[in-house]
């Protein structure tokens, strides 16, 4: 380590020194003489359940994955980005420097999720990870059993793996007092119901519950974990999870 300095946008989070960060009331950041050249892939969820309401959640996800990209590169490392549906559905290769950031800005912003009848299926992206990556997957977990399966497959395929869930608040509010078609954005399947309170409060309850049972599993798994209301600001819950991620 050669010195301490203040924060500047873009610096990698990773090198935030938290104990002089406390002590001066500012973001205090550590610089190395030879940077960390890590190899990390970013795993997006590309699902039909990211592009409801918009598609803001993709959205919010492909600002999070830009800016871990360009704290990773600006510190000499190799970055890639995959999205999935069903299947890997965008694959940019592993790269470095200011090229590769423009290459994944062009792709991430030239794509978007289909609006129905794409499932979340990260395990469909494990083969195709190198063992040496750290990943960060950036999904909804909209699935029956909340990813668990596929965040296992992924665990074993790579280095090191941790996980983001984004959350919109609409996806739980319905018109109460109408009757309504429910309609399942990956599946298609469809359910006529009555949304009244009892039954957002049974859906909201069953939504925390899920969580619950995913953070349990991603701590016995040793996978960190953390939940991002996409109506807050990416950059304190992105710092946050990487802050959880290294134990600090």
């Amino acid at each position: 380590m050669l010195d301490l300095r203040d924060y500047t946008l873009g610096d990698d989070v990773r090198a935030i020194d938290w104990r002089q960060t406390a002590r001066l009331g500012r973001p205090i950041v550590r610089r190395f003489e030879t940077p960390a050249a890590d190899d990390w892939v970013i795993v997006i969820d590309a699902s039909s359940s990211m592009a409801t309401h918009g598609a803001e959640k993709w959205a919010a996800a492909t600002r999070a994955a830009a800016a871990m990209a360009f704290a990773l590169l600006d510190i000499g490392g190799r970055v890639a980005v995959m999205a999935f549906g069903n299947r890997p559905v965008l694959e940019i290769p592993a790269g470095r420097g200011l090229r590769q950031y423009d290459l994944i800005m062009r792709k991430l912003g030239a794509f978007n999720p289909l609006p129905s009848g794409e499932g979340s299926h990260c395990a469909s992206c494990a083969s195709r990870l190198p063992r040496s990556a750290s990943v960060l997957l950036l999904s909804d977990f909209f699935a029956d059993d909340g990813m668990v399966s596929g965040l296992t497959t992924l665990r074993e395929s790579c280095r090191s793996l941790s996980a983001i869930q984004l959350v919109d608040p609409r996806d739980a509010l319905l018109p109460v007092g109408e009757a309504v078609l429910a309609v399942d954005a990956e599946t298609g399947e469809r359910r006529p119901l009555k949304a009244d309170t009892a039954t957002l409060a049974t859906a909201a309850q069953a939504r925390t519950s899920a969580t619950h049972r995913l953070q349990r599993f991603c701590a016995l798994q040793g996978v960190p974990f953390s939940t991002w209301r996409i109506d807050d600001p990416w950059q304190p819950a992105l710092i946050g999870h990487l802050r959880s991620a290294h134990g600090q």
